[in-house]
């Protein structure tokens, strides 16, 4: 026979690793949604802009 708290601790194991099964599935298999890079409105020339290749040598 098990203690009490080894017991309450299978459980909650058990009952955290079977918890959305389904949607820890999904998540696996589709991954992060792809989100836009540059949105609509964006300015290449802002000042928080990544540096495009061209500009970076220029400054070196």
């Amino acid at each position: 026979m098990v203690s009490a708290t080894q017991q309450s601790s299978r459980i909650r194991k058990r009952k955290a690793r079977r918890a959305g099964t389904a949607r820890k599935r999904d998540l696996r298999a589709h991954g992060t949604p792809k989100f836009p890079i540059h949105l609509e409105g964006y300015d290449p020339n802002a000042p928080d802009a990544r540096p495009t290749a061209a500009s970076a040598t220029a400054k070196k």
